[in-house]
């Protein structure tokens, strides 16, 4: 079926819609939280864990960029990088991997919503939430939401990015109008040396820990989403590398100024015994009623409510999308791969993400137990990004309407961190993403391969994968068990890693027709 790139009027989301989109997928559940528990594990440097996740964040996205701007006409690049780069079957389980990190991600921001309502009126949480997890009630109110966000994806890019728009401006506002009033309202500058008069009183490793261990840089993920609207958005030489850095650094100084303006706000006596002991459910609104302002905890339960909602929309749009990309390499049922004459979307792709949505809610049923398993798999979708960078700097020699100066480096170096970050996920969560990509990839063999024979062949174009993935849950059974002291492990790390890049790099196909 055509793909109508332009709404009747002609027009393409722009500059300013493409930005949105970023901010509104980066902006989620996540701000409300991490600049409090960032203090708590490292203390007032978690200003400087914000950095470094953004910086990280920042390269990634840049090198995303210049491979954008050569398949500007892919759907869903984002999770095809390695079929575009290497091979289909090595590309699928990149693919599967950012297909259900995509998918979790939508509950995960519905159940977030649901949960932060149901804390400002705590006369019906019992019947929606208890005990730490949603009851069948609230499982449905979580549901009734998720179709919510369907709704507005299946009338396509337009009014996605209408809403989006609207959603993403609010999420601007209300974090940068809190922190500008927590410096207002109470000021401590003695806080940032308070405890053991240093700005580092748990060591500066923690500045590292806090990265994974308190979702900072989940809290930038969704930068990415750019990427799958890459075919609908107007100029995207020029648009995806702006929109890209664009929404990344102006998350950053919004997470900067709420992570700052907790440290200096917090009383002193509340950190007499140290950061770790702070304790708040609902930090910032807690905050905020104990500063004499209820109207702020009012706006920032609403907000609660409201920027994960704007998350959820974003991503059940690009998860559609994965799945159109998919079907589009042979990778999923070629019926997902029909897109609506006018709207320019697979609504069979949006339906059948909001039914897959509704049953992870049953099994994951509350946030945080989410949060670990996202972070695995969301770590694993952007390794691909360097080893496909790599491959097309060599292999592609397209016209690049962007160049990311020093890529190749770069991309090495973002590698290593992103491997290390990976081990941090602990590792029952890296053994499950083992488990559940072994098995959809001999799920993708049976129904597409058939034969053992292209099976076999599947499995050897896209063995270094595997062979990652084993790596990185046995660094991080030696992590959790502290089998190792920590210099080891880095070195061990850093030599073995860069083995695997290697033989990521040049990764052959044998399943060729």
């Amino acid at each position: 079926m055509a793909y109508i790139e332009s709404s009747p009027s002609g027009k393409k989301p722009n500059l300013f819609s493409a930005i949105t989109i970023g901010v509104g997928s980066i902006i989620g559940s996540g701000w409300l939280f991490a600049s409090y528990k960032a203090s708590q594990v490292a203390g007032p440097l978690a200003i400087g864990s914000w950095v470094i996740g953004a910086l990280l964040a920042l390269f990634v996205a840049l090198l995303l960029a210049e491979i954008a701007t050569i398949f500007t006409n892919e759907t869903g690049l984002f999770a095809r990088l390695l079929t575009i780069s290497h091979n289909s079957d090595m590309g699928f389980i990149i693919s599967s991997s950012n297909w259900f990190c995509t998918i979790i991600i939508i509950p995960a921001e519905a159940e977030a919503s649901l949960q932060y309502i149901v804390e400002a009126f705590p006369k019906y949480s019992e019947q929606l939430f208890s005990h730490g997890h949603f009851t069948g009630m609230g499982i449905g109110v979580v549901c009734i939401i998720m179709f919510l966000y369907g709704l507005i994806n299946y009338w396509g890019i337009q009014l996605l990015a209408k809403a989006n728009n609207l959603i993403t401006t609010f999420k601007l506002i209300v974090p940068t109008a809190t922190a500008l009033i927590f410096f207002w309202a109470s000021w401590n500058p003695g806080n940032f040396t308070a405890y053991h008069d240093t700005i580092a009183p748990y060591g500066y490793n923690k500045m590292i820990s806090a990265i994974v261990t308190c979702g900072i840089f989940y809290s930038f993920y969704g930068f990415n989403t750019i990427t799958f609207f890459s075919k609908e958005l107007d100029n995207p030489q020029k648009n995806i590398p702006l929109a890209l850095a664009g929404s990344i650094l102006i998350c950053l100084a919004i997470y900067l100024l709420l992570q700052i303006s907790f440290i200096g706000s917090v009383t002193p006596d509340m950190i007499v015994n140290g950061w770790h002991s702070l304790n708040f459910n609902s930090p910032l609104a807690q905050l905020s009623i104990l500063f004499g302002m209820n109207w702020l905890a009012i706006v920032l339960y609403v907000d609660a409510a409201i920027s994960p909602s704007g998350t959820g929309i974003s991503f059940v749009g690009s998860s559609a999308r994965i799945f159109t990309g998919m079907a589009q390499d042979g990778q999923m049922p070629k019926i997902f791969a029909n897109l609506h004459p006018l709207h320019g979307v697979s609504r069979l792709s949006i339906v059948v993400t909001l039914a897959f949505c509704m049953c992870l809610v049953i099994f994951f049923d509350n946030w945080d137990k989410i949060m670990i398993v996202v972070s695995a798999f969301m770590s694993i979708s952007c390794m691909a990004v360097p080893v496909a960078f790599h491959r097309l700097r060599r292999d592609n020699s397209a016209k690049r309407p962007f160049r990311m100066p020093a890529g190749l480096t770069l991309g090495y170096i973002v590698y290593l961190l992103i491997t290390y970050l990976l081990v941090q996920c602990s590792f029952p969560a890296l053994l499950l993403s083992f488990i559940f990509h072994a098995v959809l990839f001999v799920i993708y063999c049976s129904v597409y391969h058939k034969s053992w024979h292209k099976s076999w062949r599947a499995l050897l174009s896209s063995w270094t994968m595997f062979a990652y993935l084993i790596m990185t849950a046995i660094f991080g059974y030696i992590t959790d068990n502290h089998l190792l002291d920590e210099t080891t492990i880095i070195i061990a790390l850093i030599v073995l890693s860069s083995f695997n890049y290697y033989l990521l790099i040049n990764q052959k196909n044998y399943n060729k027709e």
